[in-house]
C-alpha cells in the first residue's frame, strides 16, 4: 500500500517586530500538529538584516520534532518585490512562495496565529477534498472597497459577492497548482512579473485568488467548504482582560484549533488582562506554568519596544540617525516619539 503524502506545508511571515510571537507559533506547532501531516514548514524572514543566529537557533528548538522540516527564506530566495515593503511585500510572498512548495496544498499563518488544539485533516479540507476555509459579509466590513476592487479588475461585478465572500486573514488554505497557475495568468495578462502587477494593481492576496477562482467559472462553494466559524484574535482595540476573556470565551465555544494575537495588542494589554492570556496558554499546553506565559509577555513588550525605538533612529534623517545619542534623544522628543 502506497504511503500517504503529507498534507500540507505551514508558511508563516516574520519581520523583526514578530519575533518572540513566531517563537510561540513554533512552541504550539510542536504541541499541536502532528508530523505526519506537515511536508514542510517555510519561515519567509522578511526582516531588514535577517533573524539573528541565536533567535533562529531557539526557534528550530520551539519547533520539536518538526525543526528538521523548518526552512528560513530570504524575500530573495523567493521573488523579488518591486516597490513593495512591509505588509504589502509580505502579501505578494504569500502567493509567490507557491514555486517552493511540495505538497498539494499550504497553510498561510502570520505570526500572530498559534495553536491551542491539535490539527487535523477536517480541519484543512472537507470529506470530499475540498479546502476548508472562513468565509463572511463585507457588507459593513473595513476591507470592502479592497474586495470590491479586486473583483472589479478581475472582472467580476462585487455585487453578488460582497454579501459572503472568503475571509482575508490568516489561517488560510491554498492549494499550490492553483496560486502558480494564478500568478502565471497575470503574468502572461499584464506583460510583467506577477509580484510588479500586484503592486501595481494594489491588490490584496486572498481576494486575488479566491476571486481568480471565481472568474475562471468555479462558484466559491464548489471550490471550497466555507465555513462560518473564524478563529478569535485578540486586536489591539481589546488589549484588556475583557477583551482577553471575551477571546478565550469565543474559542471554547468554537473549538477551532487557532487562536491569535496581534503584536500591538500584546505591545499594550495590561496586567490583568496578561494574566488572563498566562492562564490560557497554560491551559492549552504552551507554556508550563502561568508565570511562565507571564514572563513571556513582559519579555515581549520590552523587545517591542526596542524594536520601535531602532525602526524611529532609522527613519530619522541620516545626518541625525549619525549624531550623538544625546542629540538623537532631543531629536525623537521635538518629533513627538
Amino acid at each position: 500500500m502506497r504511503t500517504p503524502q503529507p498534507l500540507l506545508t505551514l508558511v508563516s511571515v516574520v519581520f523583526e517586530a514578530e519575533f518572540s510571537l513566531l517563537q510561540l507559533q513554533a512552541r504550539s506547532v510542536a504541541v499541536y500538529v502532528p508530523p505526519e501531516l506537515v511536508a514542510e514548514i517555510l519561515v519567509i524572514d522578511n526582516s531588514a538584516r535577517g533573524i539573528p543566529a541565536e533567535i533562529e537557533q531557539q526557534l528550530r528548538k520551539n519547533y520539536g520534532a518538526l525543526a528538521e522540516r523548518v526552512r528560513i527564506l530570504r524575500p530573495g530566495d523567493i521573488s523579488p518585490v518591486p516597490g513593495a515593503v512591509g505588509w504589502r511585500s509580505q502579501q505578494v510572498l504569500k502567493l509567490a512562495v507557491a514555486e517552493l512548495i511540495t505538497s498539494d496544498r499550504y497553510l498561510v499563518l502570520d505570526a500572530k496565529n498559534h495553536f491551542v488544539r491539535p490539527l487535523h485533516r477536517d480541519v484543512i479540507e472537507s470529506p470530499d477534498g475540498r479546502p476548508r476555509v472562513t468565509a463572511y459579509s463585507y457588507e459593513t466590513h473595513r476591507l470592502r472597497p479592497d474586495l470590491e476592487h479586486v473583483l472589479r479588475y478581475l472582472g467580476l461585478d462585487p455585487a453578488g459577492f460582497v454579501p459572503h465572500f472568503t475571509a482575508t486573514v490568516t489561517p488560510f488554505v491554498l492549494d499550490t497548482a492553483e496560486v502558480r497557475a494564478m500568478m502565471a495568468d497575470l503574468a502572461q495578462k499584464s506583460g510583467r512579473t506577477f509580484g510588479s502587477e500586484f503592486v501595481a494593481q494594489d491588490l490584496t492576496e486572498f481576494f486575488l485568488y479566491s476571486g481568480w477562482i471565481v472568474a475562471g467559472g468555479r462558484p466559491l462553494a464548489e471550490f471550497f467548504d466555507l465555513q462560518d466559524v473564524a478563529a478569535p484574535v485578540v486586536w489591539p482595540k481589546a488589549a484588556n482582560r475583557a477583551g482577553i476573556e471575551a477571546a478565550v470565551t469565543a474559542d471554547a465555544e468554537r473549538q477551532t484549533p487557532f487562536f491569535a494575537v496581534h503584536r500591538r495588542a500584546l505591545a499594550q494589554i495590561d496586567p490583568a488582562g496578561i494574566t488572563v492570556l498566562a492562564e490560557f496558554w497554560f491551559e492549552r499546553g504552551l507554556f508550563d506554568s502561568v508565570g511562565a506565559g507571564e514572563a513571556f509577555v513582559a519579555e515581549f513588550q520590552q523587545a517591542y519596544r526596542r524594536e520601535l525605538r531602532r525602526q524611529q533612529i532609522r527613519e530619522l534623517p541620516h545626518k541625525i540617525r549619525s549624531a550623538p545619542r544625546k542629540l538623537r534623544r532631543r531629536a525623537l522628543r521635538k518629533l513627538g516619539r
